[in-house]
């Protein structure tokens, strides 16, 4: 959804019918924060519900900054020294994840990574939060309760962390001030969409140890076409209700609110057939189990890191106009210019693809390696 959100802005009129739903697709991103919070999630829940100590958070940082990091240093290098962009006196902010927070350097850079960063907050958030919640079971005697009460305890403490994502767009100009218009971008605003997939782990992973609710839940999981068809539903209403919105003007007010519950509700539809459910019957979850699209999601990453570097590579980009600074002649011959959408999907795909997979198998599969060093390391303290 993502690429073929920046695909359709670049060619412009040239996107014919799928203009309307791309200029939102940018709602890929929500579903990334939901689907996030349920990943990241679930072995805490798993931990809390049952009664017994989590990861490190030493552990969980280090598996985290080993996945993201290093990928992410190695594109943000190469196209800056390709060209792509200009990074300014201020560089060093793309290397921290800190450019969302600063105007001049929010949407520069390796422009994706804002979504990046408030993902690396929400990785900060996670282990003292699940502590805050062990605490909270320990204090209201649900420790030596059931695992039923002690998930409700756990649920309810996600509940409230979302419940804080309205409550912070609606004050965004309060506590914001001046850069109210770049909130969006941050870890509270977003917090309900975290903590949707979160509550949805917390039921998967009390679910796990319960069979006869596991089965009911199942049972109303089982057709995956219907929970796809409303989000399908869901999403195309807001394309064409409301459609693509400026920046600045679609994230404030009940514009804002709209958009962030459209797009929690889609993405939690789309979710609920993957995490519950037979998951060997149906032709939707068979088709995301094809061999080739597992391998497309293996790589993400990287498709995530690369694709607009390689679509601005594809087309012609003018100089800067105050600078009079880079500026390309576009890969593709002057005859596709504006480039027609699906041609310009396919070309900007395949070579990102091209590009991830060669950041998975020499540089992020290799690192993976070393993802239970502190691990070892603590278990020879010991």
């Amino acid at each position: 959804m993502v690429v073929v959100h920046h695909v359709a802005s670049v060619s412009g009129p040239r996107a014919g019918l799928l203009r309307t739903p791309a200029a939102v697709m940018d709602a890929g991103v929500a579903v990334f924060f939901v689907l996030s919070g349920f990943l990241i999630f679930r072995p805490h829940a798993v931990a809390l519900i049952a009664g017994r100590p989590g990861q490190r958070a030493a552990a969980f940082w280090w598996r985290r900054i080993l996945r993201i990091v290093p990928a992410y240093w190695v594109a943000l290098t190469v196209l800056w020294a390709m060209g792509n962009f200009d990074l300014g006196d201020k560089w060093w902010r793309h290397y921290l994840f800190l450019q969302p927070f600063d105007r001049y350097t929010a949407l520069a850079g390796l422009v994706p990574a804002w979504s990046l960063s408030t993902e690396l907050c929400f990785y900060l958030l996670v282990p003292p939060f699940a502590a805050a919640v062990r605490w909270l079971v320990a204090s209201r005697g649900a420790a030596g309760t059931g695992e039923r009460q002690r998930a409700l305890t756990v649920a309810a403490a996600v509940a409230v962390l979302g419940l804080l994502g309205p409550v912070a767009r609606a004050t965004a100009p309060t506590w914001a001030g001046e850069n109210r218009a770049l909130s969006f971008q941050w870890l509270p605003t977003n917090l309900d969409l975290f903590a949707a997939g979160m509550l949805l782990a917390v039921l998967s992973a009390w679910a796990a140890s319960n069979p006869g609710p596991r089965a009911r839940i199942d049972a109303v999981a089982r057709p995956a076409w219907i929970w796809w068809g409303g989000a399908v539903t869901v999403f195309l209403l807001y394309a064409y209700l409301v459609g693509g919105v400026d920046f600045a003007v679609g994230h404030q007010g009940w514009s804002w609110q709209r958009r962030q519950v459209s797009f929690t509700a889609c993405a939690v539809l789309l979710l609920v057939p993957a995490v519950f459910g037979p998951q060997d019957e149906g032709l939707l979850r068979r088709a995301w189990t094809w061999r080739p699209l597992v391998w497309v999601g293996t790589v993400s990453y990287g498709l995530y890191l690369w694709h607009v570097g390689v679509l601005e590579r594809l087309v012609d980009q003018p100089p800067d106009p105050f600078t009079g600074a880079g500026g390309w002649d576009g890969w593709l011959p002057d005859r596709f210019d504006p480039p027609h959408v699906v041609l310009l999907l396919v070309i900007t795909m395949a070579g990102a693809l091209a590009v991830a997979a060669v950041s998975w198998y020499l540089l992020e599969r290799p690192l993976q390696r070393f993802k239970g060093l502190l691990d070892s390391v603590a278990g020879r303290g010991r």
